[in-house]
């Protein structure tokens, strides 16, 4: 696609075709469409200027992590690799930076992890801010659905190639495919042909399979499948996205029966960046909050 004609106004010329084949391209488009929705799950106040919310939660949820840390004055995100020797928890207890936007690199002890066995040298400090318990991010669980929807789009896509033919006819020989093929050709024309009944009954060469009633069920199946993927995705990061497999109308308390389910993700990525909001503010003076976003 054009980006030049498309942001100018000038539509003409402009391929809009989407190559469902291309698995990698749409996980890719899927994962980073799926990073927009959930960008905005936590609302902030208080941040000062040089932390972006939007950059803050995007660190957070592709790397885990992010580390808050004073650079020439100023407050910053950034991310980077954890290193150092082990706290009595085993957790890290050093934060390793490299960013040459700000020509600034470092290895940071972390503020809110305990002090490791063996005392080491560090260059100042931070508060390490973690998206989930364990620092796992979201990045894995997006790519996970993603890869799954990509498969089923491909599916959906045969599916609906094979719909097209409603009959699907054989030959043994090549004067019945001809046969046949002239067949085909006059129904596409409209015209309206007889065929020698033996032929197209089974008993000779020719023989028709109705395989419209197979297609039909396979696209139903694979619909089903998207909207539980889809809806499975958004339910494990807590966004409530229905899906019930029954094809009539459903009640009110169906469609609400998975709310319960929505909270401990969400939830623990909601306490861990209160947990660390605190430690920034206690640290820089700063009065930041955090909170689900409605």
């Amino acid at each position: 696609m054009s980006k030049k004609s498309l942001y100018s106004g000038d539509w003409s010329g402009i391929d809009c075709t989407c190559d469902i084949l291309d698995k990698r391209r749409s996980i890719y488009n899927y994962v980073m469409l799926m990073f927009d929705r959930t960008n905005q799950m936590f609302e902030y106040s208080g941040l000062p200027e040089t932390i972006p919310a939007y950059m803050l939660e995007l660190y957070l949820q592709i790397n885990g992590h992010v580390c808050i840390t004073k650079v020439n004055g100023k407050l910053y995100a950034l991310p980077g690799g954890l290193g150092g020797a082990p706290d009595p928890y085993y957790r890290p207890t050093l934060y390793v930076l490299a960013n040459p936007g700000l020509g600034y690199s470092a290895s940071l002890k972390i503020l809110n992890h305990l002090d490791p066995f063996a005392k080491q040298d560090t260059q100042g400090e931070c508060v390490l801010l973690r998206n989930d318990t364990n620092i796992r991010g979201l990045f894995y669980l997006f790519s996970r659905y993603a890869t799954e929807l990509a498969e089923n789009d491909v599916s959906i896509r045969s599916a609906q190639i094979n719909s097209r033919q409603q009959i699907l006819i054989t030959a043994s020989t090549d004067r019945d495919i001809a046969s046949a093929n002239a067949y085909i050709k006059g129904l596409e024309d409209g015209k309206i042909a007889a065929v020698h009944d033996d032929s197209f009954l089974g008993n000779g060469n020719v023989k028709a399979t109705n395989v419209s009633v197979q297609s039909a069920n396979a696209i139903i199946q694979l619909i089903e499948l998207q909207q539980y993927l889809k809806a499975s995705w958004y339910n494990e990061i807590g966004l409530n996205a229905n899906f019930n497999m029954k094809r009539e109308s459903i009640n009110e308390s169906e469609a609400s029966m998975n709310e319960d389910g929505l909270l401990p993700l969400i939830d623990d990525m909601l306490e861990c960046r209160k947990i660390a909001v605190e430690q920034i503010n206690k640290m820089f003076g700063l009065n930041i909050s955090v909170e689900l976003s409605s």
